[in-house]
């Protein structure tokens, strides 16, 4: 039997089913339908993919890493509404009453333990599929057995897609989104290279490194673009590139999904 591990980006989830529910006045009932939406979501995607191991991973409270290293990282974000937040410990509960396990450990963003998890998992021969509508998974996709899907638009992406979309591989990718930046986390890219541009550039020279020691191979207007924005590339490269060795201190075994 396949072994399959289910990993549920707990608040992109939440947030989406959140926002689809604007015309609900009354805050309380909103968060109420909810849970009970992200309950019915969960149970659907339990039956769909029929997992052995099941975690929702939730994202610590405060600052992270990122933050510490780049402090506009992120900001300007929309917050979550206060009765949304405050509520997350009774989603959880929920979640776990549904018997699935929920993750959450301070100082790391949901991402880089659901990295970890998958990266992990596909080492032990487990095929990971990664529940969110979050881009920065994608470069993760390399490994045949890390997958994501979209809920809400019902598409699944594994590593065929990821060159369709960006023109480039998953290995790719954060050298290229360097490159290009990332506007919803407010990570810099360079200054006037866009997809196009950045595409060219990475069909040469892949990496950042390689781009900028065959910087005078390059035209003089990427030259000007390029010159003296190493550092900058090299920061951008590491807040978009996802931990995959973080010391979770779960086993597997903690997560085995059984069916009602």
């Amino acid at each position: 039997m396949d072994r399959k591990l289910l990993i549920v980006d707990g608040l992109n989830l939440i947030r989406r089913l959140y926002a689809a529910l604007e015309a609900e006045q009354d805050l309380t009932r909103r968060v109420e339908r909810t849970q009970s939406i992200a309950v019915e979501a969960l149970a659907k995607l339990t039956q769909q993919f029929d997992p052995s191991y099941a975690v929702v991973v939730f994202d610590s409270n405060g600052k992270t890493w990122r933050h510490h290293v780049y402090p506009e990282y992120k900001l300007g974000r929309m917050p979550m509404d206060d009765a949304l937040l405050e509520a997350l410990p009774e989603f959880a509960k929920a979640f776990r009453f549904n018997r699935l396990s929920c993750l959450r450990l301070d100082g790391w963003e949901a991402d880089d333990l659901i990295a970890t998890l998958a990266v992990k998992a596909a080492q032990n021969n487990l095929t990971s599929y990664i529940i969110s509508t979050d881009k920065g998974f994608t470069q993760l996709l390399s490994d045949e057995r890390i997958r994501q899907y979209d809920y809400f638009a019902k598409l699944g992406y594994d590593k065929v897609w990821v060159p369709g979309k960006y023109g480039v591989e998953p290995h790719e990718l954060v050298d290229y989104w360097a490159l290009v930046g990332d506007t919803t986390n407010r990570i810099p890219g360079v200054k006037g290279i866009g997809p196009k541009t950045a595409l060219g550039i990475i069909q040469s020279y892949p990496t950042i490194e390689s781009i900028y020691a065959n910087l005078a191979q390059l035209s003089e207007r990427l030259q000007k673009m390029l010159s003296g924005g190493y550092e900058q590339c090299l920061l951008s490269r590491s807040l978009v590139a996802l931990k995959t060795d973080v010391e979770i201190g779960v086993r597997l075994s903690q997560l085995r999904y059984v069916s009602s």
